[in-house]
Formats: C-alpha cells, sequence, structure tokens
C-alpha cells in the first residue's frame, strides 16, 4: 500500500521546516508591537520630565520666575523643583561665582567657579550625559545661573526608554525560536529512532522457530510500510520453514524407505553369488564374482550410511551414554577389521597403554564412528599400507600413510561417512580434525566433555 503524502515523514518535517520559515520573517515585527505599543499606550502626559525640549523650555521658565525672589525665595523654589524631580541634580551659582545651593548633584563641582571653569563645564556637558540646561536669574544673570543634571534615560516616552533593551529582547526571542526548533526536530527525530530501535529489537530476538517475530504497526507513514513488509517477511520465513520442514520430512522417510528397499534385493543377490561361486572354477570368473561381492558390499555399506544420516539429522539414531574403557573398545573394534585389512596387505598398529581410560560415550556410536573411519581408509588409502591407532586419556588418533584427501582414488564416494562422524562426535559433545598431506591423512578425535551426561533416547 503507498503512503498518502500527508501522512509521510518527509510531509510531517517539511511542515516543520516551512512553520520556522514563517515564523522567523514575522518575528522582528511581532515583537516590535508586543515591546512598543504597550509602551505607547501607557505613556504619561504629567511626566515631570517630559522630552529634550519640553525640558529644556520648563528650567528656562523655572528660572525666569526667580528673578524677583530674594535668595531664600529661589532656594525655596529649587527645593520644590528637586522634590517634583527627585531623579534630577540641581545647584545655584550665584553672580559672584560661588554656590549657593546643591541638590542630588550628578557631577563634581568647586564651591568657586570662575570664568574659565564656567566655560569649560558647558563645553564637556554640552549634548553628553546627563542632560545639562544652564539657566541664567535676572538680568543677563545678575544673579547667577541655576544649573539642572538628569540622566537622559528619564527624558522622552516611555517607548524611548526600551529602545535599550529592545535588541537584548529580540536575542532572546530568536534564541528561543532556535532553540524551540532544534528541540522540535530532535523529538522528531528521536521518534523515528525509536520506531526504528523497536524493529531492529524484533528483529534480533527469535522466536521458536528461531524466525524473528512480527510487530504491530505503529503508523501509516514510511517507517508503518517498513513495519508492514517485514512482518509480511516474517510471515514469508514462516511458511519457508515450514515447507523445509515438511520436505526434509519426505525425504528422510524417502531415503529410509529408499534404503530398506535396496537391501532386499541386495541380500538376494549376494545370496545367489554365493549359490554360483561353487560352479564357477575359472580365476577370471571367481575375480568377478569377488568384484560384485565389494560393490555389494560398499553398496550395502552406502545403504547404511544414508539411513544412518537420516536418522542423526531427525535426532532419532538411539542414543544411549555410558562409561567404555577405551583401551578393550578400541582392542575388539580393531579385532573386526583385521581380516579386511589383510586381504589389502594392511598393517595395523594399535599404540595402546596399560592403563584404563575411561570415557562417557556411547560404545555403538564410537564403533560406527570408528568403522566408517577404517571404512576410508581401506577404500582410499590401502596404497599405504598402513593403519595405526593410538588411545590417549583425551585423545583417540586414527592415521594412514596413503596419498590423502587430494588425491582421487578408484573408489571415492560422496563423504557420506564422514558427514556421520562429525555428527555423532559433535552430537557427543567432543571434537576432531583431520590433517591431511600427500604423506598420509590423520584423524584426532579431542575427548574434552563433562562426564554425566544426560542421555538421550530416540
Amino acid at each position: 500500500m503507498k503512503v498518502k503524502w500527508r501522512s509521510s515523514l518527509q510531509a510531517k518535517y517539511l511542515v516543520l521546516i516551512i512553520v520556522a520559515l514563517f515564523v522567523f520573517p514575522f518575528t522582528i515585527p511581532v515583537i516590535s508591537g508586543l515591546v512598543y505599543v504597550p509602551a505607547v499606550m501607557i505613556e504619561q502626559p504629567d511626566d515631570p520630565y517630559g522630552n529634550h525640549e519640553s525640558f529644556e523650555e520648563h528650567w528656562h521658565e523655572q528660572a525666569d520666575g526667580l528673578s524677583m525672589e530674594t535668595d531664600r525665595g529661589v532656594i525655596d523654589e529649587l527645593e520644590k523643583l528637586h522634590e517634583d524631580m527627585p531623579e534630577a541634580g540641581l545647584f545655584w551659582v550665584g553672580e559672584n561665582g560661588g554656590v549657593k545651593g546643591r541638590w542630588n548633584v550628578l557631577t563634581d563641582i568647586p564651591e568657586q567657579w570662575s570664568q574659565s571653569f564656567t566655560v569649560q563645564f558647558m563645553k564637556e556637558h554640552y549634548d553628553s550625559n546627563p542632560f545639562t540646561v544652564v539657566a541664567s536669574v535676572g538680568e543677563e544673570g545678575a544673579r547667577g545661573w541655576i544649573v539642572a543634571q538628569i540622566d537622559r534615560e528619564h527624558l522622552g516616552p516611555p517607548i524611548t526608554k526600551l529602545s535599550r533593551s529592545y535588541d537584548f529582547v529580540i536575542i532572546i526571542v530568536i534564541g528561543v525560536l532556535v532553540i524551540g526548533f532544534g528541540v522540535l526536530s530532535w523529538l522528531f527525530f528521536k521518534k523515528v529512532h525509536g520506531r526504528l530501535k523497536q524493529l531492529k529489537v524484533a528483529m534480533d530476538q527469535r522466536g521458536d522457530a528461531g524466525l524473528p517475530s512480527p510487530v504491530e504497526r505503529t503508523s501509516n507513514d514510511e517507517i508503518g510500510e517498513l513495519e508492514v513488509s517485514f512482518n509480511q517477511m516474517v510471515k514469508e520465513l514462516v511458511e519457508s520453514r515450514k515447507r523445509e520442514q515438511q520436505e526434509e520430512a519426505i525425504r528422510r522417510e524417502w531415503m529410509a524407505s529408499l534404503s530398506h528397499d535396496l537391501r532386499t534385493p541386495l541380500t538376494t543377490i549376494r545370496a545367489s553369488l554365493a549359490e554360483v561361486t561353487d560352479e564357477v572354477s575359472s580365476r577370471k570368473g571367481q575375480q568377478a564374482i569377488q568384484s560384485m561381492n565389494d560393490k555389494i558390499d560398499s553398496l550395502s555399506y552406502l545403504i547404511d550410511n544414508l539411513l544412518s544420516l537420516s536418522l542423526l539429522t531427525s535426532q532419532k539414531y538411539p542414543y544411549h551414554e555410558q562409561d567404555v574403557d577405551m583401551n578393550r573398545f578400541v582392542r575388539q573394534v580393531s579385532a573386526h577389521w583385521y581380516a579386511t585389512f589383510e586381504q589389502t596387505e594392511i598393517e595395523v598398529d594399535i599404540d595402546i597403554g596399560s592403563t584404563p581410560v575411561q570415557w562417557q560415550v556411547d560404545p555403538k556410536w564410537m564403533e560406527r564412528i570408528m568403522d566408517n573411519l577404517f571404512q576410508n581408509v581401506w577404500r582410499h588409502a590401502a596404497i599405504g599400507k598402513y593403519v595405526g591407532v593410538s588411545v590417549q586419556p583425551s585423545m583417540l588418533k586414527i592415521a594412514d600413510r596413503g596419498k590423502g584427501m587430494a588425491h582421487t582414488s578408484n573408489a571415492e564416494g560422496a563423504g557420506v561417512g564422514l558427514s556421520i562422524v562429525d555428527i555423532m562426535i559433535r552430537e557427543m559433545g567432543m571434537e576432531w580434525e583431520m590433517d591431511s598431506s600427500g604423506d598420509g591423512t590423520e584423524v584426532i578425535i579431542h575427548y574434552n566433555k563433562e562426564p554425566n551426561r544426560q542421555e538421550r533416547l530416540a
């Protein structure tokens, strides 16, 4: 099923980016409105300071009104002005240059002013901060002058007082938007990562059949489609595993049936050959009958191996573990092969110590392992005329002096015997290795399992 565009992860993240692109351009005007509009609305008309022009005009009016006042009256009026304008610094310099009064002075001033200092003071405080206004008292400053100083941040409407913090507000708001966009992006990808991680966990977890379990679809986006595909894959794997098991069961049943069906006519052929053996007197005829008997033995042995392999792979081969004296056991199994090896002039070298070597194995399984290895020597390494068997507490070694596994013999088979050897050794908890060269082949079985292995019954 195709994912709808509005449900896709691509569309969701694209919406997030578009919202961010639209929000950032509108940030500055919106913040400006939020900052300045309230300031304009709450502007106070009775502000004692006003703006620069009104403050300067008001101060000159006050100076003109003091021209007819006595010194005491001037001081009283200046004290009232100080009460009305507590943030302003006021002082009065008399006609002889002496300071007659001061209130909250914002700068350092001397008690006696000279003409040169007066000029310097006016020059330094022109268009500076604090805002300074000098007004003459009386005709041409006959009674001196009064000075008012105030920090410029107290002048003008509230909206102008916000200009200094406007940049800071803009930076804060943009920073908040950037962080918010980053957090939203992180949450978006965290959710995607979490869903993908859940899918990976479901893929790593195996059920009873060794296959992943289906997952629940969490959304209709691309990951939801991936979950659907994953479930479909799991379903197909389960069906494939069932078909494999059915085919394997059919194959094993067919192999068992074929082995039984082939063994009966082989027995009949062997009996018939035994009857005509005495009737054939020529050497060539006897050789032909012996060759046929050898082929029947090989075919019978192959059928037994196929049947055993089928039972082993289906875990239906009987297994009964017990303590086995490997010295006696190897001697008995080797004795069964003496006659066969003598026919091909193969020397049998048995290296067995006097101390008993106890292994906990199934004797029938071990006998089958040794039979298969001896069979390989007899069929493929008879040219070496040697087979050696050595028993140690943790090792069984069988060696020959043939031309090695790389050499192609006339009796080359399908390797079923070694497959059975490998399965049986591993099933009994042991390990084995094979070293083959042009000077011969050496098979070593390592006994390294713990005792008292639980018995497995077919």
